[in-house]
């Protein structure tokens, strides 16, 4: 049987640099929410993928990598922004190894400060340049440049997480620098998360995606109630935001905008759970939630 290698991988980067849209490649599911909206991620999404066959990636370890999609490194204005920059340094403390996503361009002011938090980390420090689909070699060439001169990497790997480009050889360095183990999940296991958690970051990536500009990042989800019947689940989950003015933006005029989410978001959860679902979304206004200590770690306890 081949070596097994088993361990944690985070993934760091600027808000809205792909580091979902890998996790979600990655695990051949759509874990995490996507958006053109920086701070889409707003809590550690947990994937894990399984390798029960070297053959798979052409590496000659089976493995399991649970991979640990980080919230966008920011400057934090609330008691939200805060807890997203400690799941990051957590995430750091969790990891065996570290991916920093980036776009091809030279290092600018927000790679300088994650820079400094990757500094002291022992662990191997992967460079990832993503959108080498969107990009010219160029482009490629200043970036790997910029970086490496700045530390000292285990790997550079030009892909594409939209793609899937150099993902297997990505893949197969993961293999080579974790450590031997036993897997610790079943094989066909993709999150460690319950499944409340993922329906709410499904809900919370169709409230931004049609909303567009329309909403600042103001609002959350809450699960209300979830029950999981034989043919059907059942959910009822509230939309969350600050001010009552923007009840309206939610709701839209007769209601179609809150039914045009809850649509879009059945469908993405009735995909992950192979069945049917009723879904009713509400909307309620909570002021300063995001500073609310209660109110977070209510929302946070998935």
């Amino acid at each position: 049987m081949s070596e097994t290698k088993v361990g944690h991988v985070a993934i760091i980067g600027r808000p809205n640099v792909g580091k979902s849209t890998l996790l979600n490649y990655l695990v051949g599911e759509k874990l995490a929410g996507t958006s053109a909206k920086p701070q889409t991620t707003r809590d550690v999404v947990r994937g894990i993928l399984t390798i029960p066959d070297g053959a798979v990636v052409q590496s000659p370890y089976r493995g399991q990598i649970v991979f640990l999609d980080t919230p966008g490194v920011h400057q934090p204005k609330d008691a939200l922004g805060e807890g997203m920059v400690r799941d990051v340094h957590q995430s750091l403390s969790d990891a065996d190894l570290l991916f920093w996503m980036v776009y091809p361009k030279a290092m600018g002011d927000a790679e300088r400060a994650i820079l400094k938090w990757i500094q002291d980390v022992s662990i191997p420090v992967f460079l990832l340049v993503n959108q080498i689909d969107r990009f010219p070699k160029d482009d490629l060439l200043l970036a790997l440049d910029s970086f490496q001169k700045a530390y000292a990497f285990k790997e550079f790997i030009p892909i594409s997480a939209k793609t899937g480009e150099n993902v297997k050889t990505l893949i197969q360095q993961t293999l080579e620098y974790l450590p031997q183990g036993e897997f610790i999940y079943p094989e066909d296991q993709l999150s460690d998360q319950n499944v409340r958690f993922h329906v709410q970051e499904m809900i919370r990536e169709k409230l931004y995606h049609f909303l567009g500009e329309e909403l600042p990042y103001d609002g959350a989800v809450r699960i209300d109630d979830f029950k999981e019947e034989e043919r059907i689940t059942r959910i009822h989950a509230t939309i969350v935001i600050e001010r009552d003015s923007q009840k309206a933006i939610v709701i839209g005029k007769g209601g179609e905008k809150i039914k045009q989410i809850g649509m879009a978001a059945r469908l993405d959860i009735e995909r992950f759970l192979g069945k049917k679902v009723f879904l009713e979304l509400w909307c309620k206004a909570v002021p300063g939630w995001k500073s609310h200590p209660g109110f977070l770690r209510e929302s946070q306890q998935h």
